[in-house]
């Protein structure tokens, strides 16, 4: 049955017929077209899928690359069944003060990585000043006695950050930023690039353009660590993170950090500090939460913070967990309660701006020998008072039981911060006999299966 076109008066209507068309052995021009259309849309098909089938097999292998990057080349990587990472950083000597940590008084198997800090970020490319490139040649020289030592540019730093946000803002400023990372790895005979981004997205989230610098922070690594793959270069990425949820949440793709880093710098230290909003004693490096701390207070300590960030997704052989080497203090409103969570008004004297080095709390100690001294049995940290005075630090037992947790949570290792702040000359008789950098070798001779590194 077919339908015909009949005119009826001024319309044309269909109606149907049964005079079937004679089709019996015979091809119009329009079948012929068709079957023409089909074999080349089949023809097309066959080679697409071949094409689609080699594009996602590149894929396949350039993921494969990314993710075992630096198996081939033999490299420390976080992939391959390595020692542990002991992380150190090392500031800079200021040029006005001459007694400072010289690179010459650093003990070349102390650290598995050195990262020389902080580079500014300027006109979006790394910036050093005149005395800080005069140093990196001695770090490096450092390698000459140890050739496994790794040392790296450590770019941000607290106060040195409002060059990120500029310079993250599009691709062809991260790509200027990217060009100077190669130029200072290449020409200094660096290993690597440290990002310490304090922090992104978080100054000024409302800011429509600053809620896109995670996604830009992530874009950064990416770039850094295609680059490092297109040029055939075996340097290393690393970055500095933040430990309070409420950061992590809105400054990283953790994701993306997992992606792209060889390992991630957890600072896992400034949990409680003096503010006008926290006016009270806390502890600066707690590995676990008291029975006493609940709701947001029991997510600032080290155990929280790690399994947090495995829960976001890092593998646990990316995590390298900071433990100072500084103190906090604090001035107690009274001199009779000078329990943790007590009130206080204010900064301790000893330090700067309530951050206090270890030989400083050494002198303390061995200046007034009835100061008060206890350990937490919980967060496994002890704090010292006399008086109004009320610090917090760390000492050979809290290391020790920090660089244990690494090992039993199989985590990559633990970040020093800072060289400076320990005692480098080894003059703290009163807690660490005259063993030069105790805290840092304590944590080395614990997490390092090899003989103990005396550093005398």
């Amino acid at each position: 049955m077919v339908f015909k076109k009949v005119k009826t008066g001024k319309y044309i209507v269909p109606i149907q017929t049964d005079n079937t068309p004679n089709t019996i052995g015979r091809i119009s021009k329009s079948e012929k077209c068709n079957k023409i259309t089909l074999w080349l849309i089949s023809i097309l098909g066959f080679f697409f899928s071949i094409l689609l089938v080699s594009i996602l097999s590149a894929q396949t292998l350039l993921v494969k690359h990314v993710l075992f990057w630096r198996i081939d080349n033999g490299s420390s990587s976080v992939y391959e069944n390595v020692g542990n990472v002991v992380s150190c950083y090392y500031n800079t000597p200021n040029p006005i003060n001459v007694s400072q940590l010289t690179p010459s008084s650093i003990h070349p198997h102390l650290c598995t990585h050195i990262n020389i800090a902080f580079a500014q970020i300027r006109n979006n490319q790394i910036y050093l000043e005149d005395s800080q490139l005069d140093v990196i040649p001695d770090i490096v020289k450092l390698k000459t006695y140890n050739p496994d030592l790794k040392v790296l540019l450590s770019v941000g730093g607290a106060g040195n950050n409002d060059g990120f946000s500029k310079m993250v803002i599009d691709h062809a400023s991260r790509k200027v930023f990217i060009k100077s990372i190669k130029y200072m790895l290449r020409n200094y005979s660096l290993d690597g690039i440290d990002l310490d981004w304090e922090f992104p997205a978080v100054k000024g989230y409302q800011n429509n353009l600053r809620k896109r610098e995670r996604q830009h922070f992530s874009q950064l690594l990416r770039e850094i660590r295609t680059e490092y793959i297109r040029e055939k270069r075996n340097y290393l990425l690393t970055v500095a993170v933040a430990a309070p949820q409420i950061i992590v949440d809105v400054a990283y793709d953790v994701d993306q950090i997992n992606m792209y880093v060889d390992y991630a710098n957890i600072m896992t230290y400034d949990f409680h500090t003096y503010t006008k909003f926290t006016p009270f004693t806390g502890l600066n490096s707690p590995l676990y939460a008291r029975p006493e701390e609940q709701l947001y207070l029991a997510t600032l300590n080290i155990n929280y913070t790690v399994q947090m960030y495995k829960d976001k997704g890092l593998d646990p052989r990316k995590i390298v967990v900071g433990i100072p080497t500084y103190g906090h203090t604090f001035a107690l409103v009274n001199a009779n309660n000078a329990k943790v969570g007590s009130p206080a008004s204010g900064f301790g004297t000893l330090g700067n701006l309530g951050f206090v080095n270890y030989p400083d709390i050494c002198m303390f100690l061995s200046e007034f020998h009835d100061t008060i001294i206890k350990q937490d049995p919980d967060a496994k940290v002890p704090f010292l008072y006399k008086e109004s005075e009320w610090v917090s630090y760390e000492n050979a037992d809290s290391v020790v039981a920090k660089a244990k947790y690494i090992t039993e949570n199989k985590l990559r290792g633990a970040m020093i911060y800072s060289l400076n702040a320990d005692d480098y000359d080894g003059t703290c008789d009163k807690l660490s006999g005259s063993i030069k950098f105790p805290l840092s070798t304590t944590v080395r001779n614990t997490l390092n299966q090899n003989p103990t590194l005396e550093m005398n």
